[in-house]
């Protein structure tokens, strides 16, 4: 409602299931803090189809070792484990979007890991 009204600045969000994107803001609206599943990397950094993943998530373990042998290393969706730094988007847009605010709404997360 509030992009449909011109009010939106942005929408971050924590959570990694992309229910964002089924709401229909556009991918610049949204900033997935902790990543989502739209897309995949091994852990060095290798750009593996999200499509792959999912199939050999779903097949099982075996499935996923061949995924690993398949691009040199174990793959991942882009989403944030803990001990792992944000996304950098994150932190540019957080910078840029906090003194354009005039309102800004927190709902049910302080963005803190304990």
């Amino acid at each position: 409602l509030l992009h449909d009204k011109g009010l939106l600045l942005r929408c971050y969000t924590q959570n990694i299931d992309m229910l964002e994107h089924l709401t229909g803001l556009p991918e610049e609206k949204i900033v997935a803090a902790h990543g989502n599943f739209a897309s995949a990397h091994t852990v060095d950094g290798k750009e593996v189809p999200v499509a792959e993943l999912e199939k050999a998530i779903f097949a099982g373990t075996e499935a996923c070792a061949e995924l690993a042998t398949k691009y040199g290393g174990l793959v991942k969706p882009d989403i944030v484990f803990f001990g792992e730094q944000l996304p950098r988007r994150f932190g540019e847009l957080s910078r840029q979007d906090l003194p354009k605010c005039d309102l800004l709404l927190v709902m049910g997360t302080s963005l803190a890991v304990s």
